[in-house]
């Protein structure tokens, strides 16, 4: 693999604009935020969730890599995570704003690499050996995943949506 893509220019772009696709479905299902499926969970909590994996699964794994030989990586409760630090009363939209900063801060861990940085390596808690390009599209796939949720929930809520954009009730 040529040094020129490393770090791969498309992912870290990708890794930025990904949460513009978040940010944007966050403000399409506002009005239904607490809104749940049956059995599903409501765009608030893809937020909430969002935020609390960055912070304690990218960022810290990450960090781990960086900072030790080939680390064990710890696994991480995101229910019970949820369960206690819940921020049952910010709005959707500020919510979408904190992941976009917290994203800020592991695209910012990333730039600083050097070639031979993106090729360290640890164990994931399911046992796999990964690097941190790894983790580095696994957080890409993260987000994209919960925009396509969103957006799944927002169509699934709003069969009409083009009266919204002209402003009609």
């Amino acid at each position: 693999m040529s040094s020129e893509r490393i770090p791969d220019p498309v992912l870290m772009a990708r890794l930025q604009l990904s949460v513009k696709g978040v940010d944007w479905a966050a403000s399409l299902v506002q009005h239904r935020q607490r809104e749940a499926p049956a059995g599903g969970w409501a765009p608030h909590r893809h937020l909430a969730h969002l935020i609390a994996t960055e912070q304690n699964v990218f960022q810290p794994r990450l960090r781990a890599l960086l900072d030790q030989d080939h680390p064990q990586l710890d696994d991480w409760d995101g229910e019970a995570h949820l369960a206690a630090h819940y921020p049952s009363d910010e709005d959707i939209v500020d919510l979408a704003d904190a992941f976009m900063a917290e994203r800020g801060k592991t695209v910012e861990i990333l730039k600083e690499l050097g070639e031979d940085d993106w090729f360290r390596t640890g164990t994931w808690p399911d046992g796999r050996d990964v690097d941190v390009a790894w983790i580095a599209e696994r957080a890409l796939w993260h987000a994209l995943d919960h925009f396509a949720a969103l957006l799944k929930l927002h169509n699934d809520m709003e069969a009409l949506q083009a009266p919204a954009w002209r402003g009609d009730s």
